[in-house]
């Protein structure tokens, strides 16, 4: 460090070009923080964690982009929305529609009318069109997307008769950016003001007051520069909290180490050194406490950048590079400074006012070392009791000024919506099968079912419940009670045509007494046409043929033979042709008859009655009968040739008549008559079997009818009494999972290869509070647990969705404050045993700086929880341990490092200590808390929470522990705080 101080001092404006070559060129090289923080966004939580995992893995099983980027638009008319309102909505989402650039995915009710109600408030006063942008959230091209749909939302809807807000994640992200860029400004020009103020009242000279300043800037806009073009190198993430926070660390620590070599600087011009020399000096003996502080700030900050979640590590690497840049201007461009201005007397020591009071203060303590622990431990331990009753906030929402757009959307919606149901939790089933069959679904019912059972669960809506409860028409009792239904229905039909069956019965009886009468009739007729075949073959026998001609003294015989068979015909045939009248009735009966068809031997006396009602019908029964008429007629007295051409006309006519019937031969006519005899024996028969089997038939009818009604009657009785869900079968035919409709309605429910499912759980309890966190663990191991011994055994479960990413956060947050806090500890524990060559004293001084945090965070639970009733956001309490026990240990350097040059006088030297420290750490813990409370003037309210927990920790160390606790528990330790290492005899003339 004295080769080093010897340089500077040598060689002032070579070092101080050296830094404004640095300053001009390292920014104009790099891109500013603002771009890099577009270009590398924090990554709130690690590419591993589940809720990350499974919203990658449902975007490559529905092949859509990721839904994280949301935006909410919300509509809303508080008179009421009307046909006028809808004309907007459909332009807006034409708009938007066509911004395919910008927009992947748009949920509305025109294309897709099922979501009218989920999208439509209660009081139908507010519609909620949900929008997904382009990139991944609080990416460049997220805000660009953001942007360009803003000004599309407004454009389209102005003069129209809604009024419009935007909500959800992108539009809190969106505003999150705006105001982190616009506080900077602010914020540094506060910590600025409030650092001059310090240092003025601490210095009385404003040039004094102007030097550490300097050296703050320029390490402000080099470390900047250099933790943007670390980001532009190797991807790191840059978050507003990280940017906001390198200001204020560069302002509290850099000027905390100016006013280390300063106030040295001034002890050695008043001990009459020269202005150079004095340089030298204060470098040579101060270097080692800042480069000391600085490591342990450092090294502290740069074990934190390991952190799992963004917000720790992107914090802890930037601000290790502030704190590296401070430290280094504190040992080169400070001491030039000094070096250039010292000489002309611009930076004189003024007249030291505040030792004496701290030599008193030290004597009060040293006289009374138990009461000041006691009472100082009293106070801490009372303040760090407050911390126990802490309760963190998970939202990000309420990080946002209440004015800005984004909490304006929100308080649109929530007078309209539950804002659960806007923000579901995705539950997501892989298979290594396809789940589209009926097996699968029904088990992925009784997973969803399990979720709904868990108290506080709104709904759960999936493929076998797209509005949150199984259709009806997919259960197996509603599709009993429709089998059921019908086969009452087919029952009371049957009753209802008792009465035909009856006479369907009656009818077949008396068929069956017609034709037995007819086989009666159908006898008498046979014996006719007998006597009258015999006859004609009889006189066709006899005078047929040459006998005719060549025997015509035969022909009165002839005549003769020829009067009585027309006699014969007409007396058989007026008969025969009376009773062919029931031929017509019983071929009624007979066509169409089943049974007749059936029965080959009805089936051929159909057709024999058939060529009688034929005959008859056609005139050949009557032509015959006229022929009788002619034959009988003939008489001796006419002429033999008119006779015999009467004879031989009638007898051709006769002749043809007869064949057509089947009868112009013996043999032909026995047949035709027997077939006649046969068929209706049979069909006589057949009518009363037919008869029997009606009456058969019309009774197990009735028995059926009565089995028809107990089944109906036990299938509806099943509807009712066993539709709960413990009792209902869940039943999808495998020919509905084929329709293409159904296909088009689950699509959002089943990715497209079937081996994904998802369910949608919506909970009753606010999705950003803890009890909707564990409420994901519960869920998710309800899921896990209906999958042993189904068809989803081999499936896996994950979950999505914002709760879930909350209590990812959760989890990830109190893995790695734990981590913090240990790392932390073991950091400023070791070094300072180092520094000190000692064990005791290092436990305490730790162990006082865990204290006083907890006291401040105490009464952050004080002032935002119990007073301004605001949870302390989740980030606050890791990143104000890091920066409170580091900077605790810069404190605990200077306190005790002059303590240990002071030991061998023993209480005295304790005395002298809080003399010469005491105005120091006074000033330096005074400019640090000034500049943490410069980020109360910030927009975002986990910074201001954060700079005030700081802020009022650092003067509670200043103030209380670094002056009270530690020199009266070091005089109560006495030499006992070095141990194990021994006072020299150099260090006591030191002393």
């Amino acid at each position: 460090m004295q080769r080093l101080a010897d340089f500077v001092v040598r060689w002032p404006l070579v070092v101080i070009g050296i830094w404004v070559t640095l300053a001009v060129a390292l920014p104009l090289s790099v891109p500013s923080l603002n771009d890099m923080a577009q270009k590398n966004p924090l990554a709130m939580l690690p590419g591993e964690a589940p809720s990350s995992v499974a919203a990658r893995q449902m975007e490559e099983a529905f092949q859509e982009p990721g839904t994280d980027d949301l935006l909410l638009v919300v509509l809303t008319d508080e008179d009421g929305l009307g046909p006028e309102h809808e004309a907007t909505y459909a332009k807006l989402v034409d708009a938007l529609r066509d911004d395919q650039q910008n927009v992947v995915m748009l949920q509305e009710f025109i294309g897709t009318p099922a979501l009218r109600s989920t999208l439509t408030s209660k009081d139908e006063k507010s519609w909620v069109l949900p929008v997904g942008l382009a990139g991944a959230l609080g990416t460049p091209q997220s805000y660009s997307s953001f942007t360009a749909v803003s000004e599309t939302i407004a454009q389209t809807t102005a003069g129209g008769p809604l009024e419009v807000h935007l909500a959800g994640p992108a539009a809190t992200v969106a505003d999150l950016t705006v105001a982190g860029e616009n506080d900077r400004l602010p914020i540094e020009i506060a910590i600025a003001v409030m650092v001059l103020l310090v240092l003025l009242i601490v210095y009385r000279n404003p040039v004094t007051m102007m030097v550490p300043l300097v050296g703050i800037g320029m390490s402000l806009v080099i470390a900047q520069a250099a933790v943007a073009g670390l980001s532009d190198l190797t991807g790191m993430g840059v978050s507003n909290q990280a940017m906001i926070l390198l200001s204020a660390i560069i302002f509290g620590a850099g000027t905390d180490y100016a006013v280390f070599l300063i106030s040295r600087y001034h002890d050695f011009v008043r001990q009459g050194s020269d202005s150079d020399e004095a340089v030298r000096q204060a470098l040579g003996s101060v270097g080692k406490v800042i480069t000391a502080s600085a490591a342990t700030v450092g090294v502290t900050f740069l074990a934190i950048s390991f952190a799992k979640m963004g917000v720790f590590s992107t914090v802890g690497t930037s601000a290790a590079v502030g704190i590296g840049v401070a430290f280094l201007a504190a040992i080169t461009l400070l001491p030039a400074i000094l070096t250039l201005i010292g000489p002309r007397g611009w930076i004189k020591p003024r007249k030291e006012r505040t030792a004496r009071m701290w030599r008193k203060s030290g004597a009060r303590i040293v006289r009374r070392p138990w009461t000041h622990l006691v009472a100082s431990l009293i106070v801490l331990l009372l303040l760090a009791g407050l911390s126990g009753f802490a309760t963190f906030n998970y939202d990000d929402r309420k990080a946002v000024d209440p004015s800005a757009p984004s909490s304006l959307g929100y308080v649109a919606m929530e007078r309209h919506f539950d804002v659960n149901q806007l923000i579901p939790s995705y539950v997501l089933i892989r298979s290594p099968k396809d789940l589209r069959n009926p097996e699968a679904l029904a088990d992925l019912e009784q997973l969803a079912e399990r979720i709904t059972q868990l108290p506080d669960i709104e709904m759960v809506s999936g493929i076998t419940r797209p509005l949150g409860v199984v259709p009806p028409e997919f259960r197996a009792t509603y599709q009993a009670g429709i089998v059921g239904s019908r086969l009452a229905d087919g029952a009371a039909m049957i009753s209802d045509g008792t009465a035909d069956l009856n006479r369907l019965a009656d009818g077949a009886d008396t068929l069956a007494a017609s034709l037995g009468d007819v086989r009666g009739q159908v006898g008498t007729i046979a014996g006719s046409l007998e006597q009258m075949v015999d006859a004609f073959a009889a006189l066709r026998g006899q005078y047929g043929g040459d006998k005719l001609v060549k025997n015509v003294e035969i022909a009165a015989k002839l005549v003769a033979s020829v009067n009585r068979l027309g006699n014969e015909m007409g007396v058989n045939l007026m008969a025969t042709r009376d009773q062919f009248a029931w031929v017509a009735p019983v071929l009624a009966a007979l066509h169409g008859n089943v049974v007749c068809d059936l029965d080959p031997s009805c089936s051929q006396t159909r057709i024999h009655l058939s060529r009688l009602a034929a005959a008859r019908n056609d005139g050949t029964l009557a032509e015959i009968e006229d022929l009788s008429g002619q034959l009988e007629s003939l008489q001796d007295r006419q002429s033999l040739n008119v006779a015999l051409n009467q004879v031989g006309t009638a007898f051709t006519r006769l002749t043809e008549a007869m064949q057509s019937m089947g009868l112009d031969s013996p043999d032909g006519a026995q047949a035709t008559l027997a077939q006649l005899r046969q068929g209706a024996d049979r069909s006589a028969k057949g009518s009363r079997q037919v008869a029997d089997g009606v009456d058969q038939i019309v009774e197990q009818i009735k028995v059926m009818r009565t089995g028809l009604d107990q089944a109906a009657a036990f299938l509806l009785a099943m509807k009712e009494n066993a539709a709960a869900p413990a009792m209902a079968g869940f039943n999808i035919p495998p020919e509905i999972l084929l329709m293409e409709d159904f296909k088009a309605a689950t699509k959002a429910y089943v990715s497209p290869d079937g081996h994904s499912a998802r369910y949608l759980v919506f909970t009753k309890l606010d999705p950003f509070s803890p009890e909707a966190m564990d409420q994901v663990t519960a869920i998710e191991n309800a899921a896990r647990g209906a999958l042993p011994n189904t068809a989803l055994s081999d499936a896996s479960v994950s979950m999505g969705g914002y709760p879930v990413a909350l209590a990812d956060t959760r989890d990830y947050y109190e893995n790695d404050i734990r981590f913090i806090v240990l790392v932390t500890v073991i950091v400023v524990l070791l070094i300072l045993m180092v520094l000190l060559r000692a064990v005791i004293a290092p436990l305490y001084l730790v162990g006082s700086v865990v204290v006083s945090y907890f006291a401040a965070l105490g009464i952050g639970v004080l002032l935002f929880q119990v007073i301004l009733d605001q949870q302390l956001h989740w980030s606050v309490p890791p990143l104000a341990f890091v920066v409170l026990v580091a900077v605790g240990a810069d404190y605990n350097l200077l306190l005790v490092s002059r303590m240990r040059d002071e030991a061998p006088l023993g209480r005295i030297g304790i005395i002298r200590t809080l003399s010469s420290t005491g105005g120091v750490i006074t000033a330096a813990g005074l400019i640090f808390a000034a500049s943490m409370w410069g980020l109360l003037f910030a927009s975002i309210g986990t910074v201001v929470q954060g700079g005030f927990v700081i802020g009022i920790g650092i003067l509670l160390d200043t103030f209380l522990v670094r002056t009270v606790t530690v020199p009266a528990m070091a005089t109560l330790v006495g030499k006992a705080n070095w141990w194990p290492s021994r006072l020299t005899r150099r260090e006591s003339g030191r002393a």
